[in-house]
């Protein structure tokens, strides 16, 4: 006896195909959702933790935003001086931490025309004028920074610089931030810093 074919008949294979056809028109529009809401949460965290920064750096000593990637996803944290509280020194730092995004979303930022993307345990810092308002230079923190505080930083804030301020030239002042973007599949949306004035502007694409 002749063995029978076990092989896909023509119909067979235009009928599997035709399924995955739809069953991807079904998939793909729903991971654009899904990647499309991550970014405009994330967007609107940081657009959040602008507004409770530019409040904290009015009010306090010190108040700053901190943009980290690490390797799980994106943080937001922040750095605060309340001055003394019963003659202790009341520095937090990695307040109120919050993750926005998962690490498959990219989010960089613009200085100078020039679009960078945050790498693996970096971090920039972003904070106000507390006189003006207005946005005071990015700082950026690599994975080999000095990440504590001691005296020297105490006596840092005390003169109303950042607890970030470069320790033997570990940290970078890179300039005024023009933009941080987010970005996810196809959605993109991009934070405009206004930097006179402080304010920002969100737009898409």
């Amino acid at each position: 006896m002749k063995e029978k074919n076990k092989g896909f008949t023509l119909v067979e294979m235009v009928v599997v195909i035709s399924i995955f056809a739809i069953l991807l028109g079904i998939l793909v529009p729903s991971l654009n959702s899904i990647l499309g809401f991550r970014v405009q949460r994330a967007t609107n965290s940081i657009a959040a933790a602008l507004d409770k920064t530019k409040i904290e750096a009015s009010s306090r000593l010190v108040g700053e935003m901190k943009l980290e990637k690490r390797s799980d996803g994106y943080y937001i944290s922040y750095i605060l001086d309340r001055g003394k509280v019963n003659g202790q020194e009341n520095i937090k730092i990695n307040e109120d931490e919050e993750k926005i995004a998962p690490s498959k979303t990219q989010i960089s930022y613009v200085i100078n025309g020039k679009e960078q993307q945050l790498a693996e345990n970096e971090s920039i810092v972003i904070t106000y004028d507390r006189a003006t308002g207005a946005f005071l230079p990015v700082q950026q923190q690599s994975k080999d920074c000095w990440n504590g505080f001691d005296s020297w930083a105490w006596e840092t804030l005390r003169n109303g610089n950042s607890i970030y301020a470069d320790r033997e030239n570990q940290l970078t002042n890179l300039g005024s931030c023009e933009r941080i973007i987010v970005k996810g599949g196809s959605r993109i949306r991009n934070i405009v810093f206004y930097t006179d004035t402080g304010k920002y502007q969100i737009t898409t694409g």
